[in-house]
């Protein structure tokens, strides 16, 4: 584990934040501050459907059920435990300016859509045609893949295995194994299948999550301004503990909450416009305000909840580490009862985004034409991923969640500076 801890701070380095501060920058000058003129408009957004795609309602709950995961309880809980309070400042700078590029990485996937029966549209597609950057695509393409097995499905399976193995007398390989057996028909279904299962899971979670965070910050309230005290106060750690800059951007807090911040919300990823860029009669700036909306519910409204709540209770003095730090969060209202609410709100999420990550590498599968592999042993992998990863433990698996996280964002990001003139022109023509 120390090598790859060595290598994840390696990738999520100077460089890598630097890249993805810079790029949030320049796509919020090219969108013209989509962070504030989004919500206006999206209450004008016409919902449109089609027999071989699917809704943008479908794609928002799916694009959400893969952000809305794991990241959002444990990752969060482990960026606090790495790089204290101050790592939860940088993951809210990080989702700001994470809104303008998911808003831009949406409106090219479906500027650059495939005009097929089924349409299909991300990273892989704008980067070929319209970056003519083919070998990177097919490098974006293929690392979408091994983190759809890796980050859809193992990091999901061994948190489903440890909350179910909190509360149950299970072995967590049986529990991994029962779950990647239920999924087997949803993942057979194909990307329709997986969009329906989506749209109904994806807000019932949401709502539940919230209304527990909420009443126990609701009690704990006089807690709330030290809370962000703590947050606040951590930011100047680094510059302490670092010595000037070079420390600054080096620093645990930054790295962790960038990383996290990425993971969870995933803006810069590029695997978020793949479930939009299959979205029949979608138009560009109206699927992208769709994307900023997406960053803000996952990080300023879920992370920053979970962030809360841990801050609140003093669960960061706990002991505990990752999800157990937050379910020791929620103990404090909710007593046993909390270890319940978590496992089942884990196991909702955790599903979703082994969803939503599976159907972001079939359509990636798809644009690599490898047919063979998407009817007959994707699934299998799917399945086979969520019921073995229980032998690991989840905060380990993250850390490989991390890595492959960097390796998909990077060729991404490079290809939206390239595109970021089309988001400027495009945004320009759609706010007239």
């Amino acid at each position: 584990m120390t090598l790859l801890n060595s290598i994840r701070y390696t990738l999520w380095g100077p460089f890598t934040i630097l890249i993805i501060l810079l790029t949030g920058i320049y796509l919020t000058y090219s969108s013209r501050l989509v962070q504030f003129w989004c919500l206006p408009k999206l209450l004008k957004f016409n919902n449109k459907n089609g027999e071989t795609g699917i809704s943008p309602w479908q794609a928002l709950c799916t694009s959400l059920g893969g952000t809305l995961g794991v990241g959002n309880l444990a990752g969060v809980a482990i960026a606090i435990q790495l790089g204290g309070a101050g790592a939860v400042f940088f993951m809210l700078l990080a989702a700001f300016f994470g809104m303008a590029t998911k808003y831009s990485e949406l409106l090219l996937a479906v500027y650059y859509q495939t005009k097929e029966a089924s349409p299909l549209g991300g990273p892989m597609v704008y980067l070929s045609k319209g970056a003519d950057l083919p070998i990177l695509a097919k490098f974006f393409a293929i690392f979408c893949v091994i983190s759809a097995i890796g980050t859809g499905a193992a990091a999901q399976g061994s948190a489903i295995a440890e909350a179910v193995g909190n509360v149950l007398p299970i072995s967590h390989v049986t529990i991994g194994i029962i779950t990647g057996v239920l999924l087997l028909p949803i993942l057979y279904g194909g990307s329709q299948r997986i969009a329906k299962v989506s749209s109904i899971i994806v807000p019932f979670m949401t709502v539940s999550y919230l209304l527990a965070g909420l009443i126990v910050l609701i009690i704990h309230k006089d807690n709330i301004p030290n809370a962000f005290l703590k947050i606040f106060h951590g930011i100047t750690e680094p510059l302490a503990a670092g010595g000037g800059l070079i420390g600054f951007l080096t620093s645990r807090a930054i790295s962790d909450g960038f990383s996290k911040g990425v993971f969870s919300n995933e803006a810069g990823m590029g695997s978020a416009p793949i479930a939009h860029g299959c979205t029949v009669g979608a138009k560009p700036c109206e699927e992208g305000m769709l994307g900023a909306v997406e960053v803000f519910i996952d990080t300023f409204v879920v992370c920053l909840m979970t962030s809360l709540v841990i801050l609140v209770t003093d669960a960061e003095q706990s002991g505990f580490y990752g999800l157990s730090m937050t379910s020791f969060a929620f103990s404090s209202l909710f007593g046993y009862v909390a270890a319940n609410f978590i496992s089942i709100i884990v196991i909702f999420l955790a599903v979703s985004t082994v969803l939503g990550w599976s159907f972001y590498g079939l359509a990636c599968l798809r644009w690599l034409k490898v047919k063979r592999i998407i009817h007959a042993f994707y699934p299998i992998l799917i399945a086979v991923s969520v019921a073995f990863s229980s032998l690991f433990p989840l905060a380990d698996l993250l850390v490989l969640c991390d890595i492959a996280s960097a390796l998909m964002a990077l060729p991404n990001l490079y290809g939206l500076w390239i595109l970021a003139p089309i988001v400027k022109h495009q945004t320009k023509l759609f706010l007239k």
